[in-house]
């Protein structure tokens, strides 16, 4: 599990320190530090270790007939601008400007825990999100 937000800045060539309680999680749970960055529906970016890709997110599209509108769909948005980033010695991966411009990552970016993933948000972007959250939790859980 990755724990926490932590604000780190990003250069003006994209480069960007993972956590480093992030980078130790995957380096006892997962043995590598590397993960694969795409897209998230929310604007942000989600970063998953190879493992938790293949589990959450590939096999789930695996399951659907290749012409699925919802898989295709899917694939374009999330598989296709997937990239696999290894942290330099200084514990930085690169974002690639497309990914970047997606998320409209600045100079400041957040990184925000998950079960399996972490994401990566804009400030503003992730201010918002969360009151739309806290929108969404005082309702309550949808009924069964």
């Amino acid at each position: 599990m990755f724990q926490g937000e932590h604000k780190n800045t990003m250069d003006g060539k994209g480069r960007v320190n993972i956590p480093a309680s992030f980078r130790e999680t995957l380096r006892t749970r997962y043995a590598d530090e590397q993960v694969i960055v795409t897209r998230d529906y929310d604007g942000c970016l989600r970063a998953y270790p190879p493992k938790e890709w293949e589990r959450s997110v590939l096999s789930s599209v695996r399951q659907r007939d290749i012409n699925d509108e919802f898989r295709r769909s899917y694939e374009r948005f999330v598989i296709s601008p997937a990239i696999t980033c290894v942290p330099d010695k200084q514990g930085r991966i690169l974002l690639p400007a497309t990914l970047r411009e997606y998320a409209e990552l600045d100079k400041t970016v957040l990184f925000a825990g998950g079960a399996s993933h972490f994401e990566i948000w804009d400030i503003a972007r992730r201010d918002t999100r969360i009151k739309e959250d806290l929108t969404i939790l005082k309702k309550g859980p949808p009924s069964p």
